[in-house]
């Protein structure tokens, strides 16, 4: 008997046919679950970065409110400082 007739040869043959399907959707899928991780990696390495951006933007927020602070009391001083001033010029001419 020649194997392309005989059924057990074509089961056989069926049968590898159907393995090596098999094995190269499970490569692809090993593929896209390494390629997955790494996205996870990469999502968890972004949220990392946010929140030190956060963090950053929040500490910037509050030294520019210590600066905003910082220059009223001195333009509160300026201004103190110029109406004493104004107030001798005019008290020396009056």
């Amino acid at each position: 008997m020649s194997n392309s007739t005989d059924p057990m040869a074509q089961a056989i043959a069926r049968l590898d046919r159907a393995l090596s399907q098999v094995e190269n959707r499970l490569h692809r899928l090993q593929a896209c679950a390494r390629e997955s991780g790494d996205s996870d990696a990469d999502r968890a390495r972004l949220a990392e970065e946010l929140d030190k951006a956060r963090a950053s933007e929040a500490a910037m927020a509050e030294a520019a409110d210590d600066a905003s602070r910082a220059l009223g009391e001195a333009i509160r001083e300026l201004r103190a400082a110029a109406n004493a001033a104004e107030a001798t010029v005019e008290a020396d001419n009056g």
